[in-house]
């Protein structure tokens, strides 16, 4: 049996003072969501986090980043 793994795919930008805050609480989570800076937003005052995750955690990952957008700026 094969089964295809479905996988929902976002880019984040926050503010480059926040980014570790962002970091921590992916941890905290742990086995929510993969996430990586891309190099592009390297060097700028900001950070653009690539984030993956299984479709059955997109929207615990969706809930996550609304909570956080209460207190930090997070563009999609």
């Amino acid at each position: 049996m094969t089964e295809i793994n479905r996988v929902f795919h976002t880019v984040i930008r926050v503010p480059k003072k926040d980014s570790a805050f962002i970091y921590f609480q992916f941890e905290a989570n742990e086995g929510l969501c993969f996430y990586s800076t891309l190099e592009e937003s390297l060097g700028q005052g900001h950070r653009d986090i690539e984030i993956q995750c299984d479709l059955s955690t997109k929207d615990e990952v969706l809930r996550l980043l609304e909570h956080l957008s209460r207190s930090i700026s997070i563009e999609y």
